[in-house]
């Protein structure tokens, strides 16, 4: 069982170098706050979509999501997925695209943020993610 101080989070990205870079920095930047402020968390990432569907939690609390996955569906049937299974799930789309349409189509569906992948986007997860825990953490002291 999961307590309100544990986290998880999910990394959907099919490229396995992005991915793991991703998921590396995740770790890197939330352990030292969690020690901190006193919470535990966990990544899991995939990089086939049809592995994370099966092995997804319904408390997962973070999910970031590649828009483009090579198995041709992408981030919006993903997303419908998620929240099927996840109701407080937060999705995050990350996407080589930056076309504004696609942008407001996955925040219209119910993602929380939409991070381009360009220089800033490794750091713009981590702060999203801390946003994430920070808002569940006061949500939970109050």
């Amino acid at each position: 069982m999961k307590t309100q101080n544990h986290f998880k989070i999910v990394v959907l990205e099919d490229s396995e170098f992005y991915n793991n870079i991703i998921s590396k920095k995740l770790q890197s930047y939330i352990k030292p706050i969690s020690l901190d402020k006193d919470y535990s968390f966990e990544i899991q990432s995939y990089t086939n979509l049809n592995d994370c569907l099966y092995n997804l939690h319904a408390d997962t609390d973070i999910a970031f999501v590649d828009f483009y996955l090579g198995d041709s569906k992408n981030a919006l049937y993903v997303l419908k997925k998620i929240k099927q299974k996840c109701l407080n799930c937060k999705v995050v789309i990350i996407s080589q695209s930056k076309n504004t349409m696609t942008e407001l189509q996955t925040i219209n569906e119910g993602a929380v943020e939409f991070i381009s992948k360009d220089n800033d986007a490794l750091m713009r997860s981590c702060y999203i993610a801390e946003d994430i825990i920070n808002e569940r953490l006061n949500a939970a002291r109050a």
